[in-house]
């Protein structure tokens, strides 16, 4: 019977400790005309620790927020958000035998500075939808 409540109190004190920090968070990163991102990662920078939560970008936009592992969600707090990684390849340069790569939004999506992304993890909002710019055209 000992051994039951030392079990009991085990779960009570994981649960006290784990449960409900951390908010399930999804979302959808798509473009003016409403085509979704298809390549990157969406990252969630912490503005008072630093810590650093990402869901990857799936081939019809959406993506899931995870820390520790992915998709377990984000604890409370204010995150400023950026996108990396939204390089498609687009074949190989014959001449040098690199890749050609292609930028998909613009670079100012690659910074917390520069995003103008926020969110605040309360507890409540399970969705954070992102509308992203192409990059533009060099003439």
């Amino acid at each position: 019977m000992k051994i039951y409540h030392t079990l009991a109190l085990l779960l009570v004190c994981v649960c006290l400790s784990g449960c409900g920090e951390n908010q399930r968070l999804s979302g959808k990163v798509t473009f003016d005309d409403g085509s979704p991102l298809t390549v990157g990662m969406v990252c969630f920078e912490n503005t008072e620790n630093g810590k650093l939560g990402r869901g990857e970008i799936n081939s019809d936009g959406t993506y899931v927020v995870g820390f520790e592992t992915d998709k377990n969600g984000i604890p409370k707090g204010t995150y400023k958000v950026f996108i990396t990684g939204a390089i498609l390849e687009k074949g190989m340069n014959e001449k040098t035998g690199m890749p050609i790569e292609e930028q998909q939004i613009a670079l100012k999506y690659s910074s917390t500075t520069t995003s103008g992304l926020t969110f605040t993890a309360d507890g409540k909002t399970k969705t954070f939808d992102i509308t992203v710019e192409r990059p533009s055209i060099k003439k």
